[in-house]
């Protein structure tokens, strides 16, 4: 994966975008590995809060199985399923 790979050569890896502000991408890129993400403002808080309250070991265990899906569908789920268990889901749920 890009990020283990920028990492093992040192290199310093950022996501910007409306990617690293939406709460359901941030749990799978988290896992994946990017550690720094630039978003707008409005995103700031809700990205903040998402991220203390997930476990980082937990979040590379859903990305994996996000990577292992056939369908964006199946991986929507997995993620809402995972925020909902957390009690994470308005994060979703009042940001679409």
């Amino acid at each position: 994966m890009i990020a283990r790979d920028a990492e093992r050569f040192g290199i310093d890896l950022r996501l910007c975008g409306e990617m690293a502000g939406d709460p359901m991408c941030v749990t799978i890129l988290i896992g994946m590995g990017y550690r720094h993400l630039s978003m707008n403002g409005r995103s700031v808080a809700r990205v903040k809060y998402l991220l203390r309250r997930i476990d980082i070991n937990e979040a590379q265990e859903l990305s994996q199985r996000s990577l292992e899906a056939q369908m964006t569908a199946e991986v929507r789920h997995q993620v809402a399923a995972f925020m909902e268990r957390r009690g994470l889901g308005g994060l979703i749920r009042g940001g679409r």
